[in-house]
């Protein structure tokens, strides 16, 4: 998956970006593009939210979700020209490679990079010293956007994997992995690691996003390769499953506007 050559500085031009990884992921099949898809619907609901005035202060979201933006696609960027990226994000593009996972398991290592590592990163840079707590209500604001969009999601990848709310269920009840992954966890989970980094020096901070990445990717694999009942439920769902990118992302997109 490619991505822009230069940082974006707008929520326009990250939208655009990733748009362009998209149309890039439809050409080659690329099983990204679930999350890609999901990601660019959040990123236009967020703007739509800045145009209309949902956020106690506009201009600092539009920061925050630029700097947001920018870590999905420096990921992407980097991946592609094979410099060094998260583990954590590494983890979802090597899996999108493997045609044993099934478009929820792509979506959720996608979900799992991003808010569990890079959501609390945006925050503590979006924000001066010590003025986190600043941000807290417009925090919650746009993650109520993601856990719409993940219900969206969800929704559009049963239209091509039928089984795939039977994976879902059998996960909640059997899967430690997935049972502990709700979003409220992960949001929860991203501002408490925001607040943490926000209060250290350069130096430990980037000690304390080491410790942060090996366990969202510990995280991760557990998605990757489910084991027991769970394992089972998703060989069953990958044999119904339609490879069928293009309608979920006309879904997606149909959503956000």
């Amino acid at each position: 998956m490619n991505a822009e050559p230069a940082p974006v500085s707008s929520i326009d031009e990250a939208i655009s970006a990733m748009d362009r990884n998209i149309d890039r992921c439809l050409a080659g099949a690329d099983t990204g593009g679930f999350f890609a898809a999901m990601y660019r619907a959040v990123t236009a609901r967020v703007r739509r939210g800045i145009e209309d005035g949902w956020f106690d202060d506009c201009d600092r979201m539009e920061r925050f979700d630029v700097l947001f933006a920018r870590r999905y696609l420096d990921a992407c960027r980097g991946w592609e020209a094979g410099s060094e990226v998260t583990n954590a994000w590494r983890l979802a593009f090597e899996t999108s490679k493997r045609s044993n996972c099934i478009a929820l398991q792509h979506l959720l290592l996608g979900i799992n990079a991003h808010i569990n590592l890079d959501l609390g990163i945006a925050a503590a840079d979006a924000v001066g010293a010590g003025e986190i707590g600043a941000l807290r209500d417009d925090f919650e604001r746009i993650n109520d956007v993601l856990a719409e969009m993940v219900d969206s999601m969800q929704a559009a990848i049963a239209t091509v994997s039928p089984w795939s709310r039977t994976v879902d269920r059998i996960g909640l009840r059997f899967d430690e992995a997935l049972v502990s992954f709700t979003l409220r966890h992960a949001r929860a989970g991203a501002w408490q690691f925001g607040v943490e980094l926000s209060e250290l020096d350069p130096d430990r901070r980037a000690g304390a996003i080491a410790a942060r990445d090996r366990e969202v990717t510990e995280f991760g694999r557990r998605i990757a390769n489910p084991s027991g009942p769970l394992r089972l439920a998703v060989s069953a769902a990958r044999l119904r499953e339609r490879n069928d990118l293009a309608t979920v992302v006309d879904h997606l997109v149909a959503r956000a506007g």
